[in-house]
């Protein structure tokens, strides 16, 4: 199997997860307190980077990576309501260039819907 098809089904299943991870099919929705993490990798000038590779490692040990679309952007599905957003660690990778900065967001929170943290990857050529 091919890198890109690899790729293709690994996103596939993580829409997939995620549009069944707020489905109310048991009673009440359980993610309101879960942590939905975003965001985009951006080379030095601000221009998105495609094709990046992103790690959200939980401090715990376990550790979850995606692709970047063309728009340099990210989203990875709920992360439960027993992990504290402080203990999730975002790393983003590209042949050719290093990472040289992380900026993290916390996102407007509204009572009813998960917390949003967007994070941004800044890399450069070197």
């Amino acid at each position: 199997m091919s890198k890109s098809a690899w790729f293709a089904g690994v996103a596939l299943a993580l829409v997939s997860i995620h549009a069944r991870a707020g489905a109310n099919l048991d009673g009440p929705d359980e993610h309101d307190d879960s942590t939905v993490v975003f965001g985009f990798v951006k080379d030095a000038r601000g221009a998105p980077v495609a094709n990046a590779k992103v790690t959200a490692r939980v401090k715990d040990g376990v550790t979850f990576s995606l692709q970047t679309g063309a728009t340099g952007s990210y989203r990875f599905p709920l992360f439960s309501k027993n992990v504290n957003p402080a203990d999730i660690v975002i790393a983003c990778f590209r042949e050719g260039y290093k990472q040289t900065r992380v900026t993290r967001r916390p996102g407007a929170a509204k009572a009813d819907a998960p917390k949003l943290i967007e994070t941004e990857c800044r890399l450069e050529r070197g």
